[in-house]
């Protein structure tokens, strides 16, 4: 276990509560696990990849609150109908504007920032339909008026977990992940994209970013 990289548990219906896991875990799938709602306290400690809760409906309030703290290199998608309030900046929609106070820098600089948007299915989609989505943030200055389209880390492609292969189909559910962009000013817009004429956006939301130093290893 103690080498244990990819953990599957996708479709176990009477798994109630996940156990403490070992450091090594990256990718945890538990996709349509129906009956989950509670996760190990010290699930938050550990650096994910890929987090997957797709239809985890009894997930309770703080195995829910874990999993939007826990750090991922890629993303964490669960079930949900309103963005977090552990998010500082909110807003209904695709758009954000934020207004960062309290950093301590020069512009420009390079931020760390973690979203989460709410993900809502506009249409009725058949069991067996094959779609992919990607999701896209564009961050303006609101000084200036210039925009950069930011393709987050990995380019935050949904697999397999929206390829709808599952009936009843996916309603609402949160996709948060986290990306790092270098911008010229405090007051920005982020407007966020859904690149699959299934879905749209409901909600958004942004943690107070941090200054972002990159690691030795260039990550």
């Amino acid at each position: 276990m103690s080498r244990l990289h990819k953990l599957v548990i996708k479709g176990c219906t009477k798994l109630v509560s996940l156990p403490q896991l070992p450091d090594s875990i990256a990718f945890l799938d538990a996709e349509n696990c129906e009956s989950l709602e509670r996760l190990d306290y010290s699930f938050h400690n550990t650096k994910f990849i890929d987090l997957n809760f797709v239809k985890c409906f009894k997930l309770n309030q703080e195995a829910r609150d874990l999993i939007v703290r826990t750090p991922t290199c890629r993303f964490a998608l669960l079930p949900g109908q309103k963005v977090p309030p552990k998010f500082t900046y909110r807003a209904t929609g695709s758009s954000l504007s934020v207004k960062l106070n309290g950093i301590d820098t020069h512009f420009p600089t390079s931020l760390r920032f973690k979203a989460c948007v709410l993900l809502v299915n506009k249409d009725n989609v058949e069991a067996g339909q094959w779609n992919v989505m990607e999701v896209f943030v564009r961050i303006k200055d609101e000084k200036n008026g210039v925009g950069v389209m930011c393709r987050p880390k990995n380019y935050h492609l949904l697999p397999a977990l929206l390829r709808y292969m599952f009936t009843p189909r996916l309603n609402e559910h949160l996709y948060i992940f986290e990306f790092d962009n270098k911008v010229s000013s405090s007051e920005l817009l982020f407007e966020f994209e859904v690149h699959n004429d299934k879905w749209e956006i409901g909600e958004c939301g942004l943690l107070a970013p941090t200054v972002w130093v990159p690691r030795y290893d260039g990550s």
